[in-house]
């Protein structure tokens, strides 16, 4: 390799690196953490799509939790390039399971401005977040209805990644019940072979 082609492919490295870094998406999903006025500990996940390709109908989940609620979390789902509010979802979880969202929480957040908020407790995170072969369907006002993969089993979603990241997050700033334990590290416990 000549000194030509050598500072070629550094050129080439520099480039690529300079527009990994200049992306507007972060590598690793966000969790922001803030206090509030009455001294409760807040955090919340940034809204990430689901396992699609991308458009007006690939849903986004974002979450909050509250110190005030330890043991529950608020699930934001949203179709942003849609007009139609999100009504209500559906969370099917290893072909066996279904967690149907369908009235909206009582007091909205800051972050539901980014969609339809609902009250759930850690454990429906915890599955969304480590479930295998798991998928939602999202329904709007409009009637119009969205199929997505969350986790498929070959394919983990960005959503999927950063509620991990969230329940990690609540372990850490006192979260409590079923759901903060993180993930489970038994074979059949990752391939969704358990009954739990």
């Amino acid at each position: 390799m000549n000194a030509r082609q050598s500072i070629t492919l550094l050129a080439i490295a520099a480039l690529g690196l300079a527009t990994g870094c200049a992306s507007r998406q972060p590598l690793v999903p966000q969790v922001h953490d803030a206090v509030e006025t009455d001294g409760a500990r807040t955090l919340s996940a940034t809204p990430e799509p689901l396992a699609c390709a991308g458009g007006p109908r690939c849903a986004t989940l974002a979450a909050s939790w509250t110190s005030a609620k330890p043991g529950q979390a608020r699930l934001i789902v949203a179709l942003p390039g849609l007009p139609d509010q999100v009504t209500g979802a559906d969370v099917h979880i290893g072909g066996s399971e279904v967690v149907r969202l369908r009235v909206p929480a009582a007091s909205p957040g800051a972050a539901d401005a980014q969609g339809s908020g609902f009250d759930v407790p850690l454990r429906v995170i915890d599955r969304i977040a480590y479930g295998s072969r798991t998928w939602m369907r999202v329904y709007t006002a409009g009637g119009v209805g969205v199929d997505e993969h969350i986790h498929s089993g070959e394919q983990r979603s960005r959503a999927s990644e950063a509620m991990a990241h969230f329940l990690v997050a609540v372990q850490a700033a006192g979260g409590q019940g079923a759901g903060v334990e993180g993930a489970r590290g038994g074979l059949l416990d990752r391939l969704g072979g358990r009954g739990d």
